[in-house]
């Protein structure tokens, strides 16, 4: 065998192993209803560039992440209440692999049981300039 061929059988092995080494790596799938731990800031960031009017942020209401339907499948919604110029809002944030990824108009059986609480770390945000 020439040094050419050896080359050439030396290179296809390695694209070979490769190839393999990729695709037979424990990749682990990620979880779409991982637990969102950073929820509240999470929630605090995205409503300062939505929400401009300081009313609205004043005795908002959030509710703990839970497992609810959300459209076919299931994911972690939080609740949130609004309350500006006395009308009620209910809004509900939808999460997948942890981070949110939609936030709706509540449907009444996704924050029917909800148990809310004051949303302090909003309360003390104000609306991004």
């Amino acid at each position: 065998m020439n040094v050419h061929h050896a080359g050439v059988i030396l290179l296809l092995t390695a694209g070979a192993l490769a190839g393999c080494s990729s695709s037979g790596k424990d990749q682990q799938a990620v979880d779409p209803n991982t637990f969102p731990a950073n929820y509240r800031t999470q929630l605090v960031s995205f409503l300062r560039q939505s929400l401009t009017n300081r009313a609205d942020f004043r005795g908002a209401m959030i509710s703990e992440p839970a497992i609810k339907s959300v459209g076919p499948t299931e994911h972690y919604v939080v609740c949130l209440q609004f309350n500006p110029r006395s009308l009620i809002k209910t809004k509900a944030a939808v999460y997948l692999s942890g981070q949110m990824t939609q936030f709706i108009d509540a449907t009444p059986e996704q924050c029917a049981n909800a148990a809310y609480q004051p949303f302090k770390e909003l309360d003390a945000a104000v609306p991004a300039a």
